[in-house]
């Protein structure tokens, strides 16, 4: 079953490359909005893929915290996959954070100065930086919110204790059982 699911995510990331270079050769609000719509798709798939391949591991790690035995570092590393494995690659790989907050102060000093000599004809320029700002705001976001989902998992992982044992098994069968985590 796995070996069909990895095929099928390779053949998506095949079919997608394809629309992608389209998309950016066309530069089509429509063909982005395409791809949006298939990486999240894959993306839903692909968290099946993880709890179906992790199924059994996790089953171990829920018994072991429902019964209070020690923690293995599998079970560690299960209970890692499954709340924060996603965000800490994510933080791994983005390499424009830097980028993103010199672009932030970058925009932010321009609308300064745009704000200062508004009028009729400017204020469509202003309006113009502004959305530049709501653009990159959200990724700045998502950015420090995976960075401190990590860590508070981080901080908590070293004090477990009886109930955030049996809150970790809750989340831990949840993840296993639903479509949409």
């Amino acid at each position: 079953m796995i070996d069909t699911q990895t095929t099928r995510i390779n053949e998506t990331i095949d079919a997608l490359a394809q629309v992608v270079g389209t998309a950016i050769d066309h530069e089509c609000p429509d063909e982005f909005g395409l791809i949006e719509n298939k990486i999240n798709q894959l993306e839903a798939f692909t968290r099946e893929c993880q709890q179906e391949m992790w199924a059994e591991q996790a089953q171990t790690a829920i018994e072991h915290l429902e019964t209070s035995q020690a923690l293995t570092d599998a079970d560690i590393e299960v209970i890692r996959t499954f709340l924060v494995a996603d965000a800490e690659h994510y933080l791994a790989v983005e390499n424009n954070y830097g980028d993103w907050l010199t672009e932030l102060q970058r925009v932010f000093d321009d609308l300064s100065q745009r704000a200062s000599n508004l009028d009729s004809r400017s204020i469509g320029e202003f309006r113009g930086v502004l959305k530049d700002a709501i653009r990159l705001i959200p990724d700045i976001r998502n950015y420090l919110e995976d960075r401190r989902r990590v860590e508070k998992f981080n901080v908590a992982l070293h004090t477990v204790d009886s109930q955030s044992r049996g809150m970790l098994a809750r989340v831990l069968r949840e993840q296993l059982n639903s479509p949409n985590r």
